[in-house]
């Protein structure tokens, strides 16, 4: 597991949106990223980029809804499963890694 937040295997993925979005918790705990791939039409390794930075779930939420496209049904449940704010340093987190459920739109 990488602590580089653009890796594929960063440790602090909290949810694969699909193939070309996810969600981490930043390194410092302090906030959620929406990240997508670099480059939608070619699947780059380690090319994980920021594009909102969320301290609280329900603007999070929106954010994915907003910019994801389709989203895994377990991603959602996730979505919907997370603490109305950023836990913070020192506090645990599970993390999920791929996503098995079907899309949903």
């Amino acid at each position: 597991m990488s602590n580089r937040e653009a890796s594929d295997d960063y440790n602090l993925v909290v949810a694969v949106l699909n193939e070309n979005w996810r969600i981490i918790e930043c390194r410092d705990r302090i906030q959620w990223i929406l990240q997508h791939r670099g480059s939608p039409e070619k699947s780059r390794k380690d090319d994980w980029r920021g594009r909102s930075y969320c301290r609280t779930a329900k603007v999070l939420r929106q954010r994915a809804y907003q910019h994801a496209g389709r989203i895994d049904a377990l991603a959602v449940e996730r979505l919907l499963s997370l603490p109305d704010g950023c836990p913070g340093p020192g506090v645990g987190l599970d993390t999920v890694g791929e996503a098995a459920a079907p899309n949903i739109g």
